[in-house]
């Protein structure tokens, strides 16, 4: 198994169970992604993924795609 990578952003536009559904399902379909965890309270997305597989600007863009721009 591959060395997993932490990635946390904050997406001030989070503010619902809705928008963590799509913030986990959008980034669920990355290729090395193997945890999302979405705090709709704290507006926090914290992503396991293997930077062999994707890398932080892809998970921001499908962040930005979803309509949840991360600060960086």
């Amino acid at each position: 198994m591959a060395e997993t990578t932490t990635l946390t952003r904050t997406a001030p536009d989070i503010s619902c169970d809705h928008c963590a559904n799509a913030i986990t399902g959008a980034l669920s379909k990355l290729g090395g992604v193997a945890r999302v965890e979405v705090s709709v309270e704290e507006r926090r997305v914290d992503v396991d993924y293997d930077a062999a597989l994707t890398t932080t600007d892809q998970i921001d863009a499908a962040l930005e795609e979803e309509g949840y721009p991360p600060l960086r």
